[in-house]
């Protein structure tokens, strides 16, 4: 399982990185799902910081004509990203924390790009 997160992760930044040149109007699968994941990230107490509204309206926005498959996997990501950071260690909230910092302001960052007409509240 670990194996595929780290996996989910490394395409998920790179990714990110990618959509930093040319912000896509719509995320693939992999982003779909490295969006949820930092959805669970923002949702934890122990981590969240004011932005789980944007996540949520993201997620919400993306969702449409996604597989069932892709959905579960987006839940699936969500719900460990959620479990790591309430019961993670300091290693794991430093990593995921990093995580939270890059990737998924990365997200934020090129989506509000690619929709100008929409207002994130900080």
């Amino acid at each position: 399982m670990r194996f595929i997160t780290a996996a989910m992760t490394a395409a998920a930044i790179s990714a990110a990185a990618a959509s930093a040149f040319a912000a896509p109007a719509r995320l693939s699968d992999v982003q779909f799902i490295a969006a949820n994941r930092c959805l669970g990230i923002e949702s934890t107490k122990a981590l969240g910081d004011g932005r789980e509204a944007d996540f949520k309206s993201l997620v919400k926005e993306q969702q449409w004509g996604r597989t069932n498959y892709i959905n579960d996997q987006a839940d699936a990501a969500r719900d460990e990203a959620n479990s790591q950071a309430s019961r993670g260690g300091a290693e794991q909230i430093g990593h995921l924390t990093a995580e939270r910092d890059g990737v998924c302001r990365a997200f934020l960052t090129t989506t509000t790009a690619s929709t100008p007409a929409q207002s994130h509240s900080m």
